[in-house]
């Protein structure tokens, strides 16, 4: 099944489209579930598939303003994979960044 388009799946700009809308607690759980068990049928856990959305989410929402990206990680619990809820200059975005690609890349290390 891998590389097959699945049209219930929405784009990362759908679901912040919908945050900044005005998305409700409920909403966003609805929406979770569903996209969550959509990546499931692709032969993703449950887990892993939470995971990875809710990565993704919180990374798209960094690109957003200070108040919807807050929004998003309050309606999906989550944070920027990074930054967490900080919204760093870009200064400080990229020393965080360099310092993550750093210890990323001392973790793959034998």
């Amino acid at each position: 099944m891998e590389g097959k388009v699945n049209e219930n799946m929405l784009s990362l700009q759908q679901i912040m489209d919908r945050v900044a809308a005005g998305m409700t607690k409920e909403e966003a759980t609805t929406l979770l579930a569903e996209q969550v068990a959509e990546i499931v049928k692709l032969g993703v856990s449950e887990e892993e598939a939470t995971r990875r959305i809710l990565a993704n989410i919180g990374y798209f929402a960094g690109y957003y303003s200070q108040e919807i990206a807050d929004r998003a990680y309050d309606l999906f619990n989550t944070e920027h994979p990074i930054f967490g809820r900080t919204h760093p200059t870009p200064e400080e975005a990229l020393r965080l960044g360099m310092e993550w690609g750093k210890r990323s890349r001392e973790r793959s290390q034998p």
